[in-house]
């Protein structure tokens, strides 16, 4: 999971196409033999369209629990900060053409949150790192 900020706010997608899809941010699968970080930066240039000038900075890690047709699966998170230079849109689109696990392209639109909206807003879990982000100079 990516958390790329700019100006106090986080950067969050949702898609168009499936619209009972709750606001998400950036992430992805890991693939073998793929540094954390590596993964971190190619998943969020897949997915927003973007290539940040700075690194991403490790914050935490969480597991993340569901059950999906029947079946229970766990998701070992990793949280990282982007901190990106704009200037940007208030919203743009981007289409992943290769998203995992499936061969169908998939149009995120994505768009800015503060932080406070996000921890109500995003879905999934995925707030659980945001209270690091208050521990990082350079939002």
């Amino acid at each position: 999971m990516i958390y790329a900020t700019w100006k106090d706010r986080l950067l969050v997608f949702d898609e168009p196409d499936f619209p009972e899809i709750l606001p998400q941010v950036p992430g992805g699968t890991v693939e073998p033999g793929e540094a954390l970080i590596t993964a971190a930066q190619r998943e969020f240039a897949e997915e927003s369209g973007l290539t940040p000038v700075y690194p991403p900075i490790f914050l935490a890690s969480a597991t993340y629990a569901i059950l999906r047709d029947g079946e229970h699966i766990m998701h070992n998170r990793h949280f990282f900060h982007i901190a990106l230079d704009g200037p940007f849109s208030d919203s743009w689109t981007n289409l992943e053409m290769f998203p995992h696990g499936s061969n169908v392209p998939v149009t995120f639109r994505f768009f800015w949150l503060s932080l406070a909206q996000a921890e109500r807003r995003l879905g999934y879990e995925q707030q659980a790192a945001l209270p690091f982000l208050q521990h990082t100079s350079d939002l």
